[in-house]
């Protein structure tokens, strides 16, 4: 028996602690752990009584919905406010005047609304791990290539954090295309050899392979020299087969390169200042929209123009005489020289405008034949019993 009083010892040492054990655990272990699951059920109820810190989009809706609507529309529409603004509590409490906002000062309910260049990078940096569609960007890469010459400028000097590539319409509106493969996907650095020629390289579907009459007309056109398709109809890969493509022809968009800043090399690519390259704004609705098409198209590629958005103003009819002609009234404006020619006007008015110097010796009898009402186009009848 002696021999063995160092076996009941260690035995009746492990059972205490298994005891002591159990019991603690009894102790320790929160109610309702293990009801449902290997977890505390009463601590959702708990975590979900917590105030509010981050605001989700629809809160900020509220008092900013015209930022709301272009930020739902465009490449940003799934980053929330609280990314780039911070946790709002604060301020919506603040602004709401509700009772516990009477000590919160100003300074605390201010949002940050400086974006900085790593601010952007932290979601956009060019990383291996990120794929080429997200877009990843290299700040030497993209400046170069846009001949920016001040390295420290931050990206909202050509961005804007709630509309970044100024799309017209929804990204969900987007057109759904199948995946496009990029070199990106695999390759870390610039490829310049043709996949076709490496051995056993999977098949790449190239934009020529289904829009080969769009493509061949592009290679003839200025920009087909500095930039590839998918520089203007950005590509966003929405799962393995498919994605959206963004099919943009906002004026907005074409500024991103062509807009004069003190920022870009003024020489090239073509720089214009922007509003005043399209003239007297008064006459002018929706210059946001497709009128760097209405007459740059040519520089492009083939589309159709039926779809191009007219950006003048509703009343233009009654209105445009106003500025049809300059101050002497003789000679066709220079502003709208810049997108029609001088005959444009006799499509409409089926008299020549404005009348040339031999109009009352050669054309105005004629006129009358065409009737009355082409007279009236500009004219209150009252004007003809001045002479008459």
């Amino acid at each position: 028996m002696k021999d063995k009083l160092h076996i009941y010892t260690i035995f009746s040492v492990i059972i205490i602690v298994i005891v002591i054990a159990v019991l603690i655990g009894g102790i320790l272990t929160p109610k309702s752990f293990g009801d449902y699951g290997h977890y505390r059920w009463k601590s959702i109820a708990e975590i979900a009584s917590k105030e509010v810190i981050n605001q989700n989009v629809e809160v900020c809706q509220e008092c900013h919905n015209n930022l709301y609507l272009i930020h739902k529309k465009d490449a940003h529409y799934g980053v929330p406010c609280v990314d780039c603004h911070g946790p709002a509590d604060m301020h919506v409490k603040y602004y709401k005047s509700d009772s516990t906002s009477k000590a919160i000062t100003q300074d605390q309910a201010t949002l940050k609304k400086e974006y900085n260049l790593e601010g952007c990078l932290y979601c956009h940096r060019k990383l291996k791990a990120r794929p080429a569609d997200f877009p990843p960007i290299d700040v030497k890469e993209h400046y170069t290539f846009l001949n920016v010459i001040d390295s420290t400028t931050k990206c909202t000097e050509c961005h804007s954090p709630h509309e970044p590539i100024f799309l017209l319409t929804e990204v969900n509106h987007s057109r759904l295309h199948p995946i496009i493969s990029q070199c990106g996907d695999c390759h870390t650095e610039k490829v310049d050899n043709d996949y076709s020629k490496v051995p056993n390289h999977p098949k790449i579907f190239e934009c020529q392979d289904c829009h080969n009459e769009i493509y061949a007309d592009f290679e003839s056109k200025p920009h087909h020299n500095h930039i590839e398709c998918t520089s203007c109809h950005l590509f966003h890969k929405q799962n393995e087969t498919s994605g959206r493509m963004y099919k943009n022809g906002n004026a907005k968009f074409c500024l991103l390169c062509h807009e004069t800043k003190s920022f870009k090399n003024p020489d090239y690519p073509p720089k214009i200042f922007w509003p005043e390259h399209i003239g007297n704004l008064k006459y002018l609705a929706n210059i946001n929209q497709k009128i760097c098409l209405n007459c740059h198209v040519d520089k492009i590629h083939k589309m159709k123009l039926d779809l191009k958005a007219a950006p003048h103003t509703v009343n233009w009819i009654k209105e445009h005489g106003k500025l049809g002609l300059n101050a002497s009234g003789s000679d066709f404006n220079p502003t709208c020289n810049q997108c029609h020619e001088t005959n444009y006007c006799t499509n409409c008015h089926q008299v020549k405008i404005p009348h040339p110097n031999d109009w009352m010796e050669t054309h105005h009898s004629t006129v009358e034949k065409k009737g009355k009402k082409v007279c009236q186009n500009c004219h209150k009848p009252a004007f003809c019993a001045d002479c008459h």
